[in-house]
């Protein structure tokens, strides 16, 4: 089929397929829920179950079962508790996609409810047949999405969103730290620029892509179910600044100066990564140290073993302040007295610093941590983490979680823990559970002592 120019937006619309998956509280059980949302819909509402420990089927929770147009699968979703539940459809034209928001939104109104944990995922394709593009999503530029993109779209309308730690921006295109300067956009490749293309906790899970769709996650929140309009005019700019990305034909002016405006980073400020000498001069409220110590000639010595992890913290997490420290003895690095914003780092101690990001394999002593991810980590006192997700991580007496989710297959909880969720994991004696923590698969104290607060009932 021929391309046309100048396609209406009734025309770009009659080309989109969509799927959605809905997180939402229903005030029955999952079965009644699924029997009552397929009446509704005019669907085979399926729930996929599972033998449990003792032989009993139960609701299956991740299931690999493949909704399509007129088969959809209804799940618990254990990141919002016991009683969240998922319901995943399949692509579906854009008319009928509609219609069908329209309708469980209509339902969870009635039956159910949405908070803050809950989120509204877009999934998203173009027919070629119906509407012929330039290029498919398998083979999308990134980058051209990316500076077209207009997050305050989305934000406009749902500013709670903007510090999701399961979507976060994908406005962030950097340098690749190791080549240390800064490339244009007709150099792009792999190998000189960085992407939010890596892992599926952004905006837009790209890592769809090769499956021929994309993902939106931006959408959700408390009461999402009562913003049909708006929800569906921003599912409307998802479509047409797609098919506009798929039409690429080059990077325009406005793109080019976003790009430019996205590095925010000059040639003095890479320059700096290649001597400590020169480091020293323009980052001067930046402590760096081996063993403790600043000699300048041990510090060049072993500069490219040091520089790539200091890039990370100045470039992705934005440190301007702060004391490095290189422990040859352990091989550590540490970081005391900073703060970071979006990093992504792993194999760091950390001291009395404020954290936003996504950390793994680290340690955390008087810190303040939100809208992070952590994963196989140590808080080992003093520590706050808020509005996080923490993942396989010690969890010692005297750190307070508040409003997090909590993955502790294997590692003791024992520290203080206020309102959010844990999906799993053994509570220590010396843990304080508020009641408003919702617990999924946890194992309890059998003999609690005063200091622990929580349903006192053991669960396996």
């Amino acid at each position: 089929m021929k391309i046309k120019k100048n396609y209406t937006k009734e025309e770009i619309l009659s080309g989109i397929k969509c799927g959605f998956e809905f997180e939402f509280y229903s005030s029955l059980d999952v079965f009644k829920t699924a029997r009552e949302l397929a009446s509704v819909l005019k669907k085979r509402v399926v729930v996929p179950l599972s033998l449990s420990s003792m032989g009993e089927p139960k609701p299956l929770y991740h299931s690999p079962v493949t909704p399509t147009d007129t088969i959809f699968k209804l799940e618990p979703d254990y990141s919002g508790g016991k009683k969240m539940c998922e319901l995943v459809t399949g692509p579906m034209k854009y008319a009928e996609a509609r219609n069908v928001m329209i309708k469980v939104f209509e339902w969870i109104r009635s039956n159910g409810y949405t908070n803050e944990r809950c989120s509204i995922h877009v999934n998203m394709s173009i027919d070629g047949n119906v509407i012929p593009t330039l290029y498919n999503i398998q083979n999308i530029s990134i980058p051209k999405f990316i500076l077209s993109f207009d997050e305050n779209v989305v934000f406009d309308k749902f500013p709670k969103r903007k510090d999701s730690v399961y979507a976060r921006s994908i406005r962030s295109i950097r340098p690749n730290r190791v080549l240390f300067y800064s490339p244009t956009l007709d150099e792009f490749s792999r190998s000189t620029l960085t992407l939010p293309a890596t892992e599926k906790y952004f905006g837009v899970n790209f890592l769809k892509a090769e499956k021929g769709y994309l993902e939106y996650r931006y959408l959700g929140g408390a009461d999402y179910e009562k913003k049909a309009k708006a929800i569906l005019d921003i599912i409307d700019y998802f479509a047409i600044h797609l098919y506009n990305t798929l039409n690429f034909e080059g990077f325009t002016e406005k793109e080019k100066d976003a790009f430019r405006k996205m590095l925010d980073l000059d040639k003095e400020m890479y320059e700096g990564f290649v001597k400590y000498e020169a480091f020293a001069k323009i980052f001067p409220d930046i402590k760096v140290t081996v063993d403790l110590k600043d000699d300048p000639q041990v510090l060049q010595a072993v500069w490219g073993v040091i520089r790539e992890k200091l890039y990370d913290l100045i470039i992705t997490g934005k440190m301007r302040k702060g004391e490095f420290n290189y422990d040859t003895d352990n091989g550590m690095f540490q970081l005391k007295n900073s703060k970071l914003k979006d990093c992504n780092l792993s194999d760091f101690e950390f001291i009395k610093c404020e954290v936003e990001g996504i950390i793994n394999r680290s340690w955390f002593f008087d810190c303040k941590v939100k809208n992070s991810r952590i994963s196989e980590s140590h808080f080992m006192k003093g520590n706050t983490v808020d509005f996080s997700k923490v993942n396989e991580s010690e969890l010692h007496i005297g750190n307070v979680l508040n409003d997090c989710f909590i993955e502790n297959k294997s590692m003791l909880i024992n520290c203080e823990v206020n309102r959010g969720v844990i999906r799993n994991g053994e509570v220590g004696k010396l843990a304080k559970i508020s009641k408003e923590t919702m617990m999924v698969e946890v194992i309890e104290p059998t003999e609690s002592p005063g200091s622990y607060k929580g349903d006192k009932k053991k669960k396996k």
